[in-house]
């Protein structure tokens, strides 16, 4: 019985919704022909046969019109001759990983401290588990130049002191 209750009152609900959200449907009254009643008045419009329903014209499939396409003429069946192309690939410039923090003692913290760190200066870091307890953060660098650019760019946009290594 509850069961009945709750898909009528659930009913009810979604049936109050939708007149609340689309409005009231506005349904087509059918159209009955006027029987003459011997008490009735007399129609004060006059009444109209109705309208022939449209005869549904043959379905004509119009031929798509063929696109001409000039193509140009085949270039000659020769073949190129191969040519060996040598390029020097540069050496990969090998990225080494400046810790320049103290370690941290959770991932949790360290990765929070990374992610406010690559907002403020833009620059790449990681995380390092040296072991269990501790997670160092570093920085990616190519030489010494490169450190000290780096610490440069972290101290000015985030105000920490970074002159101790």
């Amino acid at each position: 019985m509850i069961r009945l209750m709750g898909i009528l009152t659930g009913s009810a609900l979604a049936v109050a919704f939708l007149i609340v959200a689309l409005g009231i449907p506005e349904l087509e009254a059918p159209q009955l022909e006027a029987v003459a009643q011997p008490d009735a008045a007399p129609p004060t419009e006059p009444m109209r046969a109705p309208e022939p329903a449209p005869q549904p014209q043959p379905l004509t499939q119009a031929e798509p019109e063929a696109a001409v396409v000039e193509m140009p003429p085949a270039p000659p069946t020769a073949r190129p001759e191969p040519v060996d192309v040598v390029e020097e690939v540069p050496a990969p410039i090998e990225q080494q990983w400046y810790a320049f923090w103290s370690p941290f003692r959770s991932k949790v913290a360290a990765d929070g401290f990374v992610s406010q760190l690559q907002r403020t200066t833009g620059l790449d870091y990681r995380v390092v588990r040296l072991e269990p307890g501790v997670y160092e953060v570093a920085f990616a660098y190519s030489d010494d130049s490169d450190i000290q650019e780096k610490l440069t760019q972290i101290s000015s946009a985030t105000g920490l002191d970074l002159s101790g290594g």
